[in-house]
């Protein structure tokens, strides 16, 4: 087999590799970086190989708001599972430490989001939008807060991603008491 086509294969299969072991839905910009990170591929091959692998049925892209994220489809499982023995060794152990060492940290970043705008209506400038995902994506709470500071948001945003799971207890328990 041509070199050339050997390493194009390869990088597709180092692709769906990453997903399947990531085991959730992964950004371009996460992909992205790993690839870089890596020096496996270059953005523009990345993005190509993305574009086929989607076109090819072996990746889902998913679009949720303003984030699209890639996600292993039946097809791409089989075709790791029936070729992952032309994945280098050494490449299966990096992708492997790259995940055990970056999975919590990737989950958590797409389970918690803050956010701020600029918005110049309603005499407040900006808006904070603190959400809560579960796994699969579905929100379970979402908050928008309007604010007249940067400094406001920039602490509501902290405040939500290193306290998330207390302020999502209070807050569900008091939307849920019945007043008492």
């Amino acid at each position: 087999m041509d070199y050339s086509v050997s390493r194009l294969a390869e990088n597709k299969l180092i692709i769906l590799y990453l997903v399947e072991k990531m085991g959730l839905a992964l950004s371009n910009s996460e992909i992205c970086q790993f690839s870089l990170e890596k020096n496996y591929m270059d953005y523009f091959s990345v993005q190509q190989y993305l574009s086929e692998l989607v076109e090819a049925h072996l990746l889902k892209k998913n679009k949720h708001k303003n984030h699209t994220r890639y996600t292993l489809t039946t097809e791409g499982k089989e075709i790791i599972n029936y070729f992952i023995q032309h994945i280098a060794e050494n490449t299966k152990q990096e992708i492997d430490t790259y995940v055990q060492q970056n999975k919590k940290r990737i989950h958590t970043e797409h389970e918690v989001t803050a956010r701020y705008f600029l918005e110049s209506n309603n005499g407040y400038d900006y808006i904070v939008k603190c959400s809560l995902c579960d796994n699969d994506g579905t929100n379970l709470m979402e908050i928008s807060v309007p604010v007249a500071t940067k400094e406001q948001a920039q602490i509501i945003c902290n405040n939500w991603k290193n306290n998330v799971s207390r302020l999502y207890g209070t807050i569900f328990s008091a939307l849920v008491s019945n007043g008492k």
